[in-house]
């Protein structure tokens, strides 16, 4: 790992330091540095760094890891989940559709926007009325996703929140309110340590002056 030691560290117990190694040295999905902005739209939040999980995803033994894992978390809690309700973006439906199948449940996708926010409607698979669903993320920075708006859209479409999954995570502030309200239901595989800030508080922009260049990258968005 090197220097990234520090900024990646796994946090579930069955998913082994070295594939994580592995994952991060061949997909390369993490940059622990630069300027972004997520949502790609004014007012996102500024991110000094970023992880991304389309590289991850792209590579199916990565994908067997992750869903293997997260399939092994929900059997040891014993789990009893309807759904599984992720956001469609398009490298988290492939970890989706995999856990999902894993897991013997069906998937629902809500719509995710290029920017990076959410839609305002299910785009596939249905949440029946009083169902429990497992929400899931590829990647959550502030735990605002997981925590909160994936749980609000299962409430409006009348299922409720059994438990939460991400494949990273960060250390924000909502990651950690999360963290202590489910407790061992709130899965994630590794933590990526990618400070965020609001616009007014970000620190590369306090000290370069605007207008700051954004970092940007091939490969897609965390969230």
């Amino acid at each position: 790992m090197g220097s990234l030691g520090d900024r990646l560290t796994v946090t579930s117990a069955t998913f082994p330091q070295e594939r994580l190694e592995t994952l991060v040295k061949e997909a390369r999905p993490f940059h622990p540095e630069g300027h972004y902005l997520y949502p790609a739209e004014e007012g996102g939040n500024h991110l000094q760094g970023s992880f991304l999980i389309e590289p991850v995803a792209a590579e199916p033994r990565f994908v067997d890891w992750i869903a293997q894992d997260v399939v092994a978390w929900a059997d040891r809690l014993g789990l009893e989940f309807d759904v599984l309700f992720a956001p469609a973006q398009p490298g988290v439906r492939i970890l989706a559709d995999a856990i999902a199948s894993r897991a013997g449940r069906p998937a629902a996708y809500w719509e995710y926007l290029p920017s990076g926010r959410f839609g305002q409607r299910l785009v596939e698979g249905r949440v029946e009325a009083g169902s429990r669903a497992v929400v899931f993320n590829g990647v959550t920075h502030t735990g605002r996703c997981v925590g909160l708006r994936l749980p609000e859209f299962v409430a409006k479409l009348g299922g409720r929140t059994a438990a939460a999954a991400v494949f990273a995570k960060g250390r924000a502030p909502k990651v950690a309110e999360t963290e202590e309200r489910l407790g061992g239901c709130f899965y994630s595989a590794i933590r990526a340590e990618v400070p965020v800030f609001a616009p007014d508080g970000c620190p590369h922009c306090a000290r370069e002056g605007p207008p700051v260049p954004w970092t940007t990258l091939l490969g897609g968005r965390s969230s």
